[in-house]
């Protein structure tokens, strides 16, 4: 291992361990993931006041579904536990436009006697199948590519066979992610010019697959699938040495006529503003507006090198809590709240770029609950998986499902550098939904906002509607306040006939998020 990886690899396990002891009362070091100390109870700030203003006749496109992109884990994790989720997904209206799946190469091929074990992976991908239309794998190949210290040429025929196999088997896998984070788990072992030398026998390994069975829908590949030290979005200069530049430089030279990059593929947690050593990071949570900014880099970083720039990029990774970080350590209850608002904010900035698709991550967390969109740690025991139970992130994803086809604009006059009131409004054929949240992470700042619907869309005026408000917060949809109603209660419910403008006043406290739907009463539909 040279000089310049062996300096990397020390700063990345600092980093990542996320300071396991902190000072109390006192933020991580900028190689944490957050805050170190328990969130200390402020007295309660005054409310402040709010307007969103909706203009059903500015259309801002079709709604991308964040919700249905999204991710499990491992084919050996949770499976008792998995077909419940599959039902309970399907029936709560969260099937996915695709989901992200794992299979391990180290897993299924023994590289030392050249045989496959396919136990429990038909299992697994037949169950996702059933809970997604498309799905994206992970081929994943670490292991060798890393301490076991294999060449591209050794990994070459297991992969083509294991993804061979597993398109056969199952059709709807159609993406191929071929590493993960490879700048956190691969930095210790090769530079950024190194991984593509791995990723170009990915892809002529799946343009071989392709040829040889022709499905319908062919299989198409993305890298590199960085974390935060490769993140597209870090400030340029001299020590932004960060893996997405340096694997496009090396797209851009491959002389191959059959090369491929269908997605450009990362996550994105927060970035080091140093990529030389992995230092000085930025959460993205702090400040979620950053986001904005983000798919403009990666266009400019494809035109400089003459690559197409509508490329999408996939962000298969998301959230306010990368590894093990916290901003309530010894109580995470807390933080549960807070990653439905940090992931409804996040899913807000990435609809500003039709070519960004956002997944979400995860429906189950091997081990860090803060991520869970399922209550997979409950109980008295906090150690008790919950069947049919959704964290109060999981009920921001089905509340943006009860969202409309059509978005609409809606500006908020209390959000200021990531932080306040967030809007979205929408409309189709069956009526009107507004989402709005209060986003403050570990702020206390609560605000009482008047949502001015102004005029309804055309086939909703003059009729009586069904005005219904759904909610969830520190006490409702909430499994840490009542566990028998933990999943998306709706808190209001009448019958309203709309003047002009029409006005609905909500108060949002701290990472509050409140959705209003209008739709015609069923009488009305006869």
């Amino acid at each position: 291992m040279n000089a310049f990886n062996h300096a990397c690899s020390i700063a990345l396990a600092s980093a990542l361990v996320w300071l396991a002891a902190p000072v109390r009362g006192q933020p991580l070091d900028e190689t944490g993931g957050g805050m170190a100390a328990e969130s200390v109870p402020a007295a309660p700030a005054p409310m402040r006041p709010a307007t969103v203003t909706v203009d059903f006749g500015t259309s801002r496109g079709t709604l991308l579904r964040t919700e249905r992109y999204n991710n499990l884990t491992r084919a050996f994790r949770f499976v008792d536990q998995r077909d419940a989720d599959v039902q309970f997904y399907n029936e709560q209206g969260l099937h996915g436009a695709i989901y992200r799946t794992w299979i391990i190469v180290e897993d299924i091929y023994d590289f030392e006697k050249g045989t496959y074990n396919w136990e429990g992976i038909d299992d697994y991908l037949a169950d996702v199948s059933r809970m997604s239309d498309e799905l994206l794998v992970v081929l994943d190949t670490r292991a060798s590519m890393g301490k076991l210290g294999r060449t591209p040429e050794q990994i070459r025929a297991p992969i083509k066979t294991i993804l061979r196999a597993i398109k056969e088997r199952h059709p709807q896998i159609r993406y191929i992610e071929p590493f993960n984070e490879p700048d956190h788990n691969l930095r210790q072992y090769m530079s950024p010019e190194r991984l593509y030398d791995y990723y170009r026998v990915y892809y002529q390994v799946l343009n071989e697959v392709n040829r040889e069975l022709s499905p319908a829908k062919p299989l198409l590949i993305g890298g590199p699938v960085t974390g935060s030290c490769g993140s597209p979005w870090a400030p340029s200069g001299p020590n932004n040495v960060g893996w997405i530049p340096k694997f496009l430089d090396a797209y851009a030279a491959d002389p191959d006529p059959a090369k491929r990059l269908d997605f450009l593929s990362y996550h994105a947690y927060g970035f080091f503003k140093n990529q030389r050593n992995c230092s000085e990071y930025q959460p993205l949570r702090n400040n979620p507006s950053e986001l904005a900014e983000q798919r403009a880099r990666t266009d400019e970083e494809l035109r400089r090198r003459g690559l197409d720039v509508n490329i999408p990029s996939f962000i298969t990774e998301t959230g306010g809590y990368p590894g093990p970080s916290y901003d309530n350590k010894l109580d995470a209850r807390p933080d549960y709240l807070r990653q439905a608002a940090t992931m409804a904010s996040y899913m807000y900035w990435y609809l500003e770029n039709p070519k960004d698709i956002p997944f979400n991550w995860a429906l189950r967390h091997a081990s860090e609950e803060r991520k869970d969109q399922l209550i997979t740690r409950g109980g008295a025991d906090r150690k008790t998986i919950q069947t049919r139970t959704f964290s109060p992130y999981g009920n921001q994803m089905l509340m943006f499902s009860k969202l409309k086809a059509e978005r609409v604009a809606a500006t908020s006059s209390a959000l200021q550098a990531g932080k306040g009131v967030y809007a979205i409004a929408t409309r189709d054929g069956t009526g009107a939904a507004i989402v709005v949240w209060n986003y403050q992470q570990t702020g206390y700042q609560p605000y009482r906002v008047t949502i001015d619907i102004g005029r309804l869309p055309q086939e909703l005026r003059g009729k009586p509607l069904r005005q219904r408000m759904f909610r969830i917060d520190d006490k409702v949809s909430n499994y840490w306040s009542n566990p028998e109603a933990a999943n998306l209660q709706m808190v209001s419910e009448k019958r309203i006939r709309p003047r002009v403008p029409h006005k609905v006043t909500v108060e949002l406290t701290p990472n509050a998020l409140q959705l209003v739907t209008l739709e015609p009463l069923p009488s009305a539909n006869k």
